[in-house]
């Protein structure tokens, strides 16, 4: 009760908050036979239109009095916006945009996009397209135009951009620790009905259980997870498979790939720096588009909380102030490294979050040695 009434006092006096969100809803990484022949029966796009709907109530959901002037516009100059630009992402920041700025929403993305999207053009053609567009429909523009190399604010974990990244991961797998969490997982009864909805899915394949492991259980989630939110009861495990697939999604995601110092500077580095770059800005609303990945990279070195991150989920910092509450999906984060148990002083957050936070982490990415 008391983290709820915190919660609904520093909310409703806040004049800045950092945004971190999740992209919405989108089709599985990886299709099976069932996805392909009988679900997702229409050309996959950049997000389903569950998950346009998601991000525009998200921005609804953030509107507040110092963004807009007597017009009831959206102030360009109240906004820090960065995406990824990764398609799902930038089109999940379109879609916000449109919920918080419904008067003048098409202004504010096209000036968003010559000056942030311009200089990461690899498809002019649709470029042209965005620029002329009013964002009425957004799965009607293509958003795979965009490439920024070494994007260490959002792409750091991926082998591109961060090639160590790959070895470590490996080490990590390679490790007596994981290497007994993963045979103690397969060996349980829930592994068995997983495997039964793998063989479902593909009717047509021979699968041999024995060469599954959790990066198989990782995909058969994404797939679950995707047509669940979508309303698709196939696959339909029971409650208690469920509950095994979050606990194997904490376990890779939370020590599988965010346990080693390369793989939180990697994950983290970047976007802490920017945002403790906000806690002194002007801007009241700053907004960071990404994925699961940025947020549990996150999450990961914020609180001992293993959340997992459902679509459009939404890590938030409200700053009073010196004060700065966490909240995420609107649920208070208590913070270990806080004096308080119900905010952190911005020295605090600074303190912590500058513990990820490396000046040479494309030397650290590419080098000989961890």
């Amino acid at each position: 009760m008391i983290h709820i009434l915190c919660l609904l006092i520093s909310t409703a006096i806040a004049y800045q908050s950092i945004l971190i969100m999740r992209h919405g809803a989108r089709d599985p990484h990886t299709w099976t036979e069932i996805d392909r022949n009988f679900l997702w029966i229409v050309d996959p796009t950049i997000l389903t239109e569950k998950g346009v709907k998601q991000l525009i109530q998200l921005g609804m959901n953030q509107q507040r009095e110092d963004i807009f002037d007597a017009s009831g516009n959206c102030i360009f100059e109240t906004l820090e916006l960065q995406s990824s630009k990764s398609a799902r992402c930038t089109s999940s920041l379109v879609c916000f945009i449109k919920g918080l700025c419904p008067k003048n929403y098409a202004v504010i993305l096209h000036r968003l996009f010559e000056e942030q999207y311009k200089p990461y053009i690899t498809n002019q053609t649709a470029y042209d397209e965005i620029m002329n567009s009013n964002f009425e429909d957004p799965l009607q523009l293509n958003f795979e135009a965009f490439d920024k190399p070494l994007d260490f604010m959002f792409q750091g974990q991926k082998k591109n951009t961060c090639p160590k990244i790959q070895t470590v991961n490996k080490a990590v797998q390679s490790s007596t620790q994981y290497k007994q969490k993963e045979k103690e997982l397969l060996s349980r009864a829930e592994f068995d009905k997983v495997y039964y909805w793998i063989q479902e899915a593909n009717p047509s394949i021979s699968i041999d259980k024995s060469k599954l492991n959790l990066t198989d259980v990782d995909e058969f989630y994404d797939d679950y997870f995707c047509n669940n939110f979508e309303g698709f009861n196939f696959p339909n495990p029971d409650q208690d498979t469920q509950n095994y697939l979050n606990e194997v999604e904490q376990f890779l995601k939370y020590f599988g790939a965010n346990s080693e110092p390369l793989q939180h500077y990697a994950g983290v580095s970047e976007p802490f720096r920017w945002i403790i770059q906000q806690f002194s800005s002007n801007q009241s609303l700053s907004v960071y588009s990404g994925t699961e990945t940025n947020q549990m990279a996150m999450i990961s070195v914020l609180t001992d909380q293993k959340y997992l991150t459902p679509f459009a989920s939404q890590l938030e910092f409200v700053i009073q102030g010196q004060r700065v509450y966490l909240y995420y999906n609107k649920q208070f984060i208590k913070a270990s490294y806080c004096q308080s148990d119900f905010y952190c002083t911005k020295q605090e957050l600074i303190n912590h979050l500058s513990k990820y936070i490396v000046n040479n982490l494309q030397e650290l990415c590419n080098s000989n040695q961890q």
